[in-house]
């Protein structure tokens, strides 16, 4: 099942989950912090509950200006060229190999090769392979093995003097000298059609010519980039706001929304290694990072989410912005699609099966605040806003 990252994904928030930490913090003052804490423990420790129903909200938050803010949207049209590049990209997934004669290998190619590398004189572990296809120009193999292998015919034998990287993962290897021997097996060379009917029917169903086809793509391009171009123009508006606004930072953030966000972006980060068939351990030994270092940087980041998190309950506050019902389903069916499903049904279950009901009308939230901040702006470029 598909996992769904919803606070990120569906609001179009990522880039600034990522410099959430930047402009407001300065607006904060140590006093500031001193009175929030003070306060929560005061009151019974709010950091005990578990919905922003239960907080005062302007104790964590006090807005400056957010109407007029000055916003600038992207250029959304298509371009031809952009349009070749999706079809070279859609006629890549047909792509077929021919065998090749009569020619030495270029650049390209895929070779069958068998080859033995050897340091000193020795074979070392991992050097030796037989039968092995190889992409040349896929920068597979360290510098110099494909480049060394242009211009050999099928049947040839090169002799690679190689050195490996000084930060090659093997510290047997690393910045060492080998040698490898290298037979040409075979070569083959990659065969892209061109979008013919035929072939486009191939690549869509729902299609019967070239044309259509191409009108899809354009269609589909022109769909993606006024979807960033939204959310790249909400981002903006959303920074500014943030950074004219006073947030809590620290321990004066409710405890109990860090630690949600901390739980949920744990979850998040394992289930995206688990997809690179990778544990959390594995990849802090990789990346030379302790797990107090990680818990360091997860508590950041929860940090910085909760910042937002209490920004937008501000906001809605503010505007007396509420989602209803209808307004959860509507996002349902806007962003079915986008989630790769069918039909919104299907995308409910996967948010209801995943425990993220309560995220989505987050979400939901987020996204009619944006929209607030958006038609409250003065917009420089209008003629871009096809949204």
């Amino acid at each position: 099942m598909k996992k769904l990252y919803l606070a990120a994904a569906v609001l179009g928030m990522a880039a600034v989950i990522m410099t959430g930490c930047s402009g407001s913090d300065m607006n904060v003052t140590e006093a500031d912090k001193t009175v929030h804490s003070a306060k929560e423990k005061e009151e019974g420790g709010e950091a005990e509950k578990g919905s922003f129903d239960d907080i005062d909200i302007t104790k964590y938050v006090t807005l400056g200006n957010y109407k007029g803010l000055s916003v600038s949207v992207n250029d959304t049209a298509v371009t031809d060229e952009e349009i070749k590049e999706a079809e070279e990209n859609s006629l890549a997934r047909l792509t077929t190999t021919k065998p090749v004669t009569g020619r030495a290998v270029r650049e390209g190619d895929t070779v069958n090769i068998d080859y033995e590398g050897k340091k000193d004189g020795v074979a070392f572990q991992g050097g030796t392979a037989q039968g092995k296809d190889l992409k040349i120009g896929s920068g597979t193999f360290i510098e110099g093995f494909e480049e060394g292998l242009i211009g050999a015919n099928k049947g040839d034998t090169k002799e690679l003097h190689l050195t490996f990287p000084e930060d090659y993962h093997s510290a047997d290897l690393a910045g060492q000298d080998v040698v490898f021997n290298v037979k040409i097996n075979s070569i083959s060379e990659d065969e892209i059609p061109t979008l013919t009917d035929d072939v486009a029917s191939k690549l869509d169903p729902d299609v019967s010519t070239a044309k259509e086809y191409r009108e899809k793509l354009k269609e589909a391009l022109q769909t993606t980039k006024s979807a960033a171009a939204r959310t790249q123009a909400y981002n903006d508006l959303f920074v500014q706001v943030q950074d004219n606004s006073d947030i809590a930072v620290g321990d004066a953030i409710p405890e109990w929304l860090v630690e949600e966000n901390k739980a949920a972006e744990k979850e998040n980060f394992e289930t995206s290694l688990a997809a690179y068939g990778m544990d959390l351990d594995t990849y802090l030994t990789q990346q030379g990072m302790t797990e107090a270092d990680f818990d360091k940087t997860l508590e950041a980041y929860a940090q910085s989410i909760a910042r937002q998190q209490l920004l937008v309950q501000a906001l809605a506050k503010a505007e007396n912005i509420s989602i209803s019902d209808a307004d959860v389903e509507a996002q349902y069916e806007e962003d079915a699609a986008t989630y790769g499903y069918s039909n919104a049904e299907d995308f409910k279950a996967a948010v209801k099966a995943q425990g993220q009901e309560e995220s989505f009308k987050d979400a939901v939230l987020t996204r009619k605040v944006q929209e607030m901040l958006f038609k409250n702006a003065k917009v420089e470029n209008p003629e871009n806003v096809n949204w």
